[in-house]
């Protein structure tokens, strides 16, 4: 099999949606000789953040001298960039030579007359896969959307369990209610192993400490963090037994993603790990996800952030209001129809001097139109535009006419912030 026929094969298995459950998974990975049972797994679940805290762990890791594997979805940039080890995605031969072997495992299941798995099931196989051909010392395994019923979930004594903030998204898969939520994807927590948490509700934390206590195990929360600021265009701030912390992501939420990461990396060390304290605050400064306020371009200042629910809406409105408080800023958004836009936009909204709306290529996605509609019914300028290209080109028109005063950025659904870079890059080429 090579790249292209891997390719066509993740593109078909598209075709069996999105079933919650380890029946599948579990047939799967008994195919494949059950290899993940050989991996040491930091399990990290939670609405937003997953991909952040990952990052900060798998740069801290690397800085210690460990072969880190690192499986985060969905893709932003590239399809490849899900399966990473020390930062480095797989090669297309590489991809290719496990997707061959998940293609057979599939196969014989299917002869068995057993499902054939989901694509995320498959995206998940391939990763156990390549972390243990690749002999990994740790693998940072982030659940797709849910906890106990997540394919991620079949794993049964990960080094710690790691919850990032909790919120309201993908209700019709996981609830309509934040404690259902909380829920499902308090799921992860194993039999007397170790349990990190960023700070949560009430609720949420009442629904861990619940499934703590069934599973014999203690919940270690984030400490205080004080001191917050800006020092040289670095994000910075105080944290107890580890002084100052500095970071390269400036999204005002890295702070806690970050404190999320000291914590799970102290957990780590009481398991034998070895990683001194500068490994862990250069490792902190070192970590950079793309997508997540990150800045493009100078001229005019050009950001994009995958905040695509409310909570994320709330934190990105801190962001802003905390990095931007007297410029203009000029906003590109898309979303996923399914999503609360409305709720997202009652947080944002008063910030942006005008809203261009884009429709991204999912079936999913809330069309630039109706998302004007709702702007506009919400009281702000709105315009929906063709293309992202089209969107990005006239932010960047607007932002210059406004003498370097204006900021602009592309928020909304991760899936088109890829799209997004190549026009503005595009257009710096010209």
């Amino acid at each position: 099999m090579n790249y292209e026929e891997a390719v066509q094969f993740h593109e078909k298995a598209k075709e069996y949606g999105s079933i919650l459950g380890l029946t599948n998974i579990r047939n799967l990975m008994y195919e494949l000789g059950d290899i993940w049972k050989e991996l040491k797994i930091v399990h990290i679940a939670g609405t937003n953040g997953k991909g952040s805290v990952s990052c900060f762990l798998a740069s801290v890791l690397k800085e210690a001298g460990y072969r880190v594997g690192q499986y985060n979805s969905p893709a932003v940039f590239d399809p490849l960039e899900v399966y990473q080890i020390n930062r480095e995605k797989i090669s297309q031969e590489a991809y290719a030579a496990c997707m061959q072997e998940v293609a057979k495992a599939c196969m014989s299941l299917e002869q068995q007359g057993k499902p054939h798995p989901t694509v995320f099931e498959v995206d998940t196989a391939a990763a156990f896969l390549w972390f243990y051909k690749q002999k990994c010392d740790i693998v940072l395994l982030e659940t797709g959307m849910g906890g106990s019923t997540d394919a991620t979930n079949l794993i049964e004594e990960p080094l710690c369990s790691v919850f990032v903030s909790i919120s309201m998204d993908h209700m019709s898969f996981l609830g309509d209610t934040l404690e259902k939520i909380a829920e499902i994807k308090s799921g992860i927590i194993k039999y007397k192993c170790p349990v990190v948490t960023a700070d949560q509700k009430i609720k949420v934390m009442q629904v861990l400490q619940k499934r703590a206590g069934k599973m014999q195990t203690e919940i270690r929360q984030v400490h205080d963090r004080t001191h917050i600021r800006m020092e040289d265009g670095r994000l910075c701030y105080e944290y107890p037994a580890s002084g100052t912390v500095r970071l390269s992501m400036t999204g005002s939420y890295q702070v806690e993603n970050s404190a999320v990461a000291i914590e799970t990396i102290r957990v780590l060390r009481e398991q034998g790990y070895h990683i001194t304290e500068e490994q862990l605050l250069n490792g902190l400064f070192m970590a950079n996800w793309q997508g997540r306020f990150e800045c493009l371009q100078k001229d005019p200042l050009f950001y994009i952030d995958g905040a695509h629910n409310e909570d994320a809406a709330i934190k990105l409105k801190e962001t802003l209001t905390t990095n931007f408080p007297d410029q203009k800023l000029i906003g590109i958004m898309g979303v996923m129809a399914d999503k609360a836009y409305p709720a997202m936009l009652g947080h944002l909204l008063p910030l942006f001097e005008k809203i261009y709306t884009v429709t991204p290529e999912n079936d999913r996605a809330l069309s630039a139109e109706q998302l004007a509609r709702e702007i506009r019914i919400q009281g702000k300028d709105a315009i929906a535009e063709q293309s992202v290209g089209q969107a990005v080109r006239d932010a960047c028109k607007d932002a210059l006419e406004e003498s370097g005063q204006a900021v602009v950025i592309a928020f909304g659904s991760l899936y088109y912030l890829g799209e997004v870079r190549c026009a503005l890059y595009e257009s710096m080429d010209r």
